[in-house]
This record gives C-alpha cells, sequence and structure tokens, in this order.
C-alpha cells in the first residue's frame, strides 16, 4: 500500500501545473486575437494596429511577471516553471508554425 501513495500524490502535486499550461495557452490564443482585431474593434490604421500589438505586449509581459511572482511567492516550482516556459514557448511556436505554412 505504501508503494502506491507516492504515485497518487504526485499526480495530485501535477494538477496545478496542468491548469497553468492550459490557462497559459488560453491567454496567449487571446492576446493574439485581440491585437489581430478577431477579438473586440478591428483596427482599421496602421496607429491602431500599433495600439493594439503595444497593448497586447503589455498585458503579456504583466500576466507573465505577475504569474512567475506569484508561483515563486507561493512555492509552487513546478508551476513556475510550467508558467514561464508555456510563456516563452508558445510564442516561438506560433512564429515558428507561421513561418512554416507561409513558405509552403
Amino acid at each position: 500500500m505504501s508503494a502506491i501513495r507516492p504515485r497518487v500524490q504526485t499526480k495530485l502535486a501535477d494538477g496545478p501545473a496542468a491548469i497553468v499550461v492550459l490557462g497559459d495557452l488560453l491567454v496567449c490564443a487571446v492576446l493574439l486575437l485581440a491585437s489581430i482585431g478577431v477579438i473586440g474593434a478591428e483596427p482599421t490604421t496602421r496607429a491602431e494596429e500599433t495600439a493594439a500589438w503595444q497593448s497586447a505586449g503589455k498585458l503579456y509581459l504583466g500576466w507573465l511577471v505577475v504569474g512567475a511572482a506569484s508561483f515563486a511567492v507561493l512555492r509552487m516550482p513546478k508551476a513556475l516553471l510550467a508558467h514561464v516556459s508555456t510563456m516563452l514557448l508558445s510564442p516561438m511556436a506560433l512564429f515558428v508554425l507561421l513561418l512554416s505554412s507561409g513558405s509552403g
């Protein structure tokens, strides 16, 4: 019976990290859609487009910093690592995806 306990405890400890990853992916998707005008008002001028990208960038950096600080203060290292890696890797993956689809 004691051999089963650590495995169950490990699975329960990974729950917050999985929720963090899903939440971060959702936030990244919403910010991308908002910056290109799918959500909210569609930018019609270059100035509106620049303002939309800048506000999405500020929200992105704010989410990254506040999330990292929160998980560090709460001493949740797996959630902290999941948050930072998801927030840094998802834009890179999207960029690579867009480059690979545009070249074909």
